[in-house]
């Protein structure tokens, strides 16, 4: 054998050595065995060797993606859920009448309502007031996100969710601006009283009966007597009264013969919640007609007018009817032919609209499905400030004359809280207007 033959032999025996060598090896060490699948890894069958570099290779991104961010899923989900209590919010709160950046919240229970007061700070909420009775609360905000920061994470209040509406006295009509014709013919001042029975010695009548007025405030006029007016006023702004609080009081309760009331001996609950621009609100009212319910007033005569229904409002008046007490309320001064004003559109509310001296429905009467009765409505002469008396028209004189009425007949035993409604409707002169514009009739002292 040559030299250059057995170097060849030489280096192909130690290349197979060499080989054989890592193949012992790679036994030993299970080396080059396959990755074991894991538990998220397709599971190995007899059919066919594992895939184990793709797997391995789809799983790693998809862990990564794990740690880095929200799954899709998730990320989804959440826009729509801000959208939607966005838009519940925007549908509650930006409606017509409301006031801008108030929100009425009510609670499941009293400490739901301490839980969210003791955080309404940290998403700057200011907290405007409170109902413990209604667990009610009235809060401002800057950016409807604060307001949405503060419930998100608290379901159960999106039902609790109201808007705060406007509430004031009903425009006044002007009587140079009355229509010709139906509607239009005058009381003459003090014939009112004539026209709903309140006539000979009514001295007594109103006896130990409280009215509560929500209204701008009742001033000492001097148709009032010493004691004979009771304050609260829940507006507290150090401004001079508008004088619509103090007509009202006088129709039910005036006891001058130039601001003469139906029922002179009522003791009047001068509860002002409107201020001197007869503005009011729904948490205000609400406010009010709590108060009055807890003081004890019998009768709650609301001549003030919204178009916005508040469910605080609604859970006032039950409040109060709960309390014995019954509310009075007057249709409003908008001649609208379909809708009453709230709170008389609330079907527990005795709801009044107006009549002129016809005995027809006055030229401004709102009208509407579930009017109980009217009262006499054009040329009311009443009390107004301090010490005028004025000649007007509106559903307000109805609403006050009426609860005059009412309070005459508890006084008299002729009818109690509870069957008050009914009684007043049972005793009206019927018209010859449809319900929806004279209800059961115009009131009457029986």
């Amino acid at each position: 054998m040559s030299q250059s033959r057995l170097s060849r032999w030489r280096l192909a025996a130690g290349i197979a050595l060499a080989t054989g060598l890592l193949v012992w090896l790679a036994a030993q060490t299970d080396w080059l065995a396959p990755v074991k699948p894991s538990s998220d890894s397709p599971t190995q069958t007899a059919a066919g060797p594992p895939k184990p570099l793709p797997r391995i290779a789809s799983a790693a991104p998809r862990l990564r993606k794990t740690v880095a961010e929200p799954l899709p899923s998730h990320d989804a989900e959440r826009p729509v859920k801000e959208d939607r209590l966005s838009k519940l919010l925007r549908r509650r709160l930006e409606r017509t009448g409301a006031i801008p950046n108030e929100a009425l919240l009510k609670f499941k229970s009293p400490q739901a309502m301490r839980d969210f007061l003791n955080r309404a700070g940290r998403n700057k909420l200011t907290v405007l007031g409170r109902l413990d009775g209604l667990q009610a609360a009235r809060v401002r905000y800057d950016q409807l996100d604060q307001l949405r920061a503060a419930i998100e994470d608290d379901a159960e209040l999106y039902d609790g969710i109201d808007a705060n509406f406007l509430v004031k006295t009903p425009d006044w009509p002007d009587p140079e601006s009355r229509p010709g014709g139906s509607g239009t013919a005058s009381f003459g001042g003090d014939g009112f009283l004539k026209a709903v029975g309140a006539t000979g010695d009514r001295s007594a009548w109103g006896a130990g009966v409280t009215v509560a007025v929500l209204d701008t405030g009742v001033e000492a006029h001097p148709t009032f007597s010493d004691g004979q007016i009771t304050h609260m006023d829940l507006v507290n702004d150090g401004q001079p009264f508008d004088g619509h609080g103090t007509a009202m009081a006088s129709l039910i309760a005036g006891q001058d013969e130039q601001a003469p009331g139906v029922a002179p001996a009522t003791h009047i609950l001068d509860v002002r919640v409107a201020d001197n621009q007869g503005v009011s609100s729904s948490f205000k009212l609400a406010e009010g007609i709590t108060q009055a319910a807890d003081a004890g007033a019998q009768v709650i005569n609301i001549s003030l007018a919204s178009y916005g229904d508040a469910t605080v409002v609604r859970d006032a008046v039950a409040y109060a009817q709960s309390k014995d007490a019954v509310v009075v309320g007057a249709a409003g001064n908008d001649q609208s032919a379909s809708q009453l004003a709230f709170p008389a559109a609330i079907d527990s509310v005795i709801s009044v609209g107006g009549v002129d001296a016809n005995l027809q429905q006055a030229y401004f009467s709102n009208s509407g499905t579930g009017l109980d009765l009217t009262a006499p409505a054009v040329g009311i002469q009443s009390a107004y400030g301090a010490d005028s008396i004025v000649l007007g028209d509106g559903t307000s004189q109805a609403a006050a004359i009426a609860s005059g009425v009412l309070a005459a007949g508890l006084s008299t035993g002729s009818t109690t809280t509870g069957s008050a409604a009914n009684w007043l409707k049972q005793n009206a002169l019927p018209l010859t207007l449809p319900p929806e514009r004279g209800g059961a009739g115009m009131t009457q002292m029986p």
